[in-house]
């Protein structure tokens, strides 16, 4: 399952809510408040959240529970640390052949 275009939508989503509303046109468009206002559509307010969650739990993950979140959050920043960490390696390991020193950090 290709998870990326569902996250996009729901940034996407949550970058034009306002305090977590969302106004859907008759087309099921989201609209920009401020866009809706200049264009005078009329619109239905959803509540942002709960849009998403619904989103994701149609996919199979279920964004409700606390316990999951916390969890994908914290997988994520591992990841995150791994990848910064095997870039600061490789530099360790670019210098140390520079300077010909094969032994360095190693307990004799």
């Amino acid at each position: 399952m290709n998870w990326k275009p569902i996250i996009e939508n729901a940034l996407s989503m949550l970058e034009k809510a306002d305090n977590g509303i969302v106004l859907m046109n008759m087309y099921n468009q989201i609209v920009h408040p401020a866009d809706a206002a200049f264009k005078g559509e009329e619109v239905t307010p959803y509540n942002a959240k709960a849009f998403i969650e619904q989103s994701f739990l149609q996919n199979g993950m279920d964004l409700k529970d606390k316990d999951l979140r916390m969890k994908l959050l914290k997988l994520i920043l591992m990841i995150e640390e791994i990848e910064a960490n095997k870039s600061r390696k490789s530099k360790v390991k670019e210098l140390l052949q520079e300077f010909d020193i094969n032994e360095f950090g190693k307990i004799v």
